[in-house]
């Protein structure tokens, strides 16, 4: 027989078997694959527990005399027993959550522009009672109380519907006419009059304005009236 023709098949026979044991062999349909997902996929990205809308969405993060604020959906079961006393930042009213910048944050208790002392200006008048005739006084006594700024520091203005004012110093309690109107630095004035009125039908207003010198914006105004009690004496209303 011909070597050759043995050779061949032979050669074939050992090409087919290398060929199949290179071949991948399935996994059993049993076994599940395994896939290596990328580094980033696989990360968690945690939920940033300050994000919000409205102020709705915030409130304190701490159970008991919190400090800070987080989203509702963060907020665990809060089952502790607090102390009643007042301290941080939210207790008491000190405080409430809300939300700033798209994040939730303390925001200080607002406090209402009417519980903020501005400046004002009241008047105090005695006697309640006046008369030319009188020896116990040169006039009706007024003095400024002023409020938020110090009327030694500003122009007062003093103005009368009818009458005139005098400066009575307690050193020699010499009588100064000092006319009407008159300009001072809010110190002590008597209003007072020496002649019958137009009509006593007509109360007397004296207005008292207080000014800032540097630029001129009004500190305070108000005034007072005085009633006609017969031709030669008045009566203190209370003041406005």
């Amino acid at each position: 027989m011909n070597k050759s023709l043995i050779v061949f098949p032979v050669l074939c026979i050992v090409v087919i078997l290398l060929a199949g044991c290179t071949a991948s062999t399935p996994p059993p349909l049993n076994e599940t694959l395994s896939t290596t997902l990328p580094s980033s996929a696989a990360t968690t990205v945690p939920v940033d527990n300050q994000t919000c809308t409205t102020d709705d969405d915030c409130v304190p993060a701490q159970c008991c005399h919190p400090t800070s604020c987080i989203n509702q959906a963060s907020k665990g079961v809060c089952n502790l027993l607090c102390t009643q006393n007042c301290q941080g930042p939210l207790d008491c009213g000190a405080g409430s959550c809300g939300c700033v910048n798209g994040r939730c944050s303390v925001a200080p208790a607002a406090t209402s522009l009417s519980e903020i002392p501005g400046p004002s200006l009241q008047l105090s008048a005695s006697p309640q009672r006046f008369s030319p005739l009188m020896s116990s006084t040169v006039g009706v006594g007024i003095t400024v109380n002023a409020t938020g700024f110090d009327p030694a520091k500003s122009l007062v203005t003093w103005n009368a519907t009818f009458g005139k004012f005098l400066s009575w110093g307690p050193v020699d309690f010499t009588v100064t006419n000092r006319g009407n109107p008159v300009t001072n630095h809010g110190e002590k004035l008597y209003w007072s009059f020496y002649e019958k009125p137009p009509s006593t039908l007509d109360p007397v207003i004296i207005t008292v304005t207080a000014t800032d010198p540097a630029t001129g914006r009004v500190l305070g105004n108000t005034s007072v009236t005085l009633v006609w009690d017969g031709d030669f004496a008045v009566m203190v209303k209370n003041p406005v």
